[in-house]
């Protein structure tokens, strides 16, 4: 006789069966092999159309074949946190999508640099030796957390985006942290590190705790917006998005060429 109370459907979300059984009973669709084969790195869909789901056993099954693997998620940020130290647009008549984008381009390429160093060999050489002393010199923390890096960044752009500072001094300023100059020496260290070892970048369920506030608009496009352009470094790093359908209208159209839509479940 079949006990329905010893019966388990396992967790309300299938993302959390990951330990008990997710990677086995995964069924693979087409969504998720554009997703694994790097043709698609944008993942949209309604609430419950398994986007979760499909980047836990993608990060499972790559973390299995010995790439570097970092999951964000929406635990480490906040909307209203984002929203109650960024100045308004209003006062200031700044453009926060590109100056968001900039930064989550600084925050995942930081958080790939602290992640090579920590589960690299001990005794840093080479290009290993050149991010390490980067990151000994300008993020001593090591307990910074992502919020904290990404606020940090977004705020040196806005001092002079709205600080009183003379146009050719403002200019020169803003043009060094678009282009993210303080990283530029170190682009080719981490490509060589990539090549010896693949890293994915997935950042997942944007949709919690939305507001539909402004930051909360650039802070969804700019990431896309970053993903794209770090995506075209090197086919060894990959960085992949997802949220709901609901929240965000891609631009330019390349964007949507990255994007992968998943059929509601209802």
């Amino acid at each position: 006789m079949l006990r329905l109370s010893k019966l388990s459907f396992g967790a309300p979300a299938a993302e959390r069966d990951i330990s008990v059984g997710l990677i086995d009973y995964f069924v693979e669709s087409e969504a998720y092999q554009r997703l694994a084969s790097r043709k698609k790195m944008i993942v949209l869909g309604n609430r419950g159309a398994g986007k979760s789901a499909i980047f836990k056993v993608f990060a499972e099954r790559e973390r299995r074949s010995g790439r570097l693997v970092l999951e964000l998620r929406p635990e480490e940020f906040s909307y209203e946190l984002l929203g109650n130290i960024l100045q308004k647009q209003a006062q200031g008549a700044w453009a926060k999508h590109s100056a968001f984008a900039s930064a989550w381009k600084y925050l995942i390429l930081v958080l790939v640099m602290k992640e090579i160093t920590r589960s690299g060999p001990r005794l840093k050489t080479g290009n290993a030796a050149r991010i390490y002393e980067y990151l000994r010199d300008n993020h001593k923390d090591a307990q910074d957390s992502p919020i904290g890096v990404l606020i940090s960044y977004l705020k040196r752009i806005e001092g002079f985006k709205i600080g009183t500072y003379e146009a050719a001094v403002k200019t020169r300023e803003l043009t060094r942290l678009y282009r993210l100059e303080e990283l530029t020496p170190l682009l080719p260290c981490l490509k060589h590190l990539f090549e010896r070892r693949n890293v994915v970048v997935l950042v997942d369920e944007l949709d919690k705790g939305w507001d539909s506030s402004e930051d909360a608009k650039s802070f969804v496009g700019g990431l896309f917006q970053a993903s794209i352009s770090l995506n075209e470094m090197c086919p060894e790093f990959t960085v992949y998005g997802s949220t709901a359908t609901t929240l965000v209208r891609l631009k330019p159209a390349t964007s949507y060429r990255s994007a992968q839509y998943l059929p509601s479940s209802k």
